[in-house]
């Protein structure tokens, strides 16, 4: 039997921040257990918090931002997974670390699961995370030419090890105007393996007018080989 499960963290005040910075926070605003007539609570949070997208205006005042995007671009018929777990920390994942040859050409959803989930709730989650090289970008729009967005079990495309050749990598993915890929960071990919067909998926992104990246939803239709 087919199944869907989720492919995105919930949003909490123990959810990691990249680098250890400005997290998830909730306060209440109304409760009945006072007297009110009903429970609401503020958040705030970093538009690049947990399981999110990034938009090229992410990385360029010119680069499209949500609003660009129709609901059609947000579901994948065609993902492919490359597991190349355990990534070590800090790791810069370059062509050689991932095998994909068995990827479809109509391969629209790259999702790379490296194994760090298995370190989110850590400091190192945050801090030693692997990265991307920038010479990725264009090895996988030759290789992969309707693909556009790679996801990851990684708080971020950017080593915080390494920020410097992590800007040049968003860079590499974002700002190309013929064939951008969006990062979809810090996925959970902690369910799945080579033993998973992953049939669709879908990203349900927090809609916010001209935002840069934004907090999703990722849903799976998957099943058991």
């Amino acid at each position: 039997m087919n199944n869907w499960i989720f492919f995105s963290y919930p949003l909490n005040p123990q959810a990691p921040a990249y680098g250890g910075g400005h997290g998830f926070a909730e306060k209440k605003v109304k409760q009945m257990a006072h007297g009110d007539s009903c429970d609401t609570k503020s958040w705030s949070m970093s538009n690049h918090m947990g399981t999110h997208i990034d938009f090229p205006r992410h990385f360029s005042p010119r680069g499209k931002d949500m609003d660009a995007y129709s609901p059609g671009f947000f579901i994948f018929s065609q993902p492919f997974l490359a597991d190349i777990s355990p990534a070590e920390p800090g790791l810069i994942i370059t062509p050689d670390h991932l095998d994909i040859s068995a990827a479809s050409a109509d391969t629209d959803l790259l999702l790379i699961k490296t194994g760090f989930g298995g370190f989110r709730g850590r400091d190192t989650y945050s801090r030693n995370n692997p990265g991307f090289h920038p010479d990725l970008a264009d090895y996988l729009r030759e290789r992969l030419p309707a693909l556009r967005v790679i996801g990851f079990d990684s708080i971020s495309l950017s080593s915080y090890a390494h920020r410097d050749l992590g800007r040049e990598a968003h860079r590499a993915f974002l700002l190309d105007n013929k064939h951008p890929i969006l990062p979809l960071e810090d996925m959970d990919l902690e369910q799945i393996d080579g033993k998973t067909g992953i049939e669709q998926v879908v990203i349900a992104p927090l809609r916010v007018t001209g935002a840069d990246g934004t907090p999703c939803t990722v849903l799976a239709k998957v099943k058991r080989l």
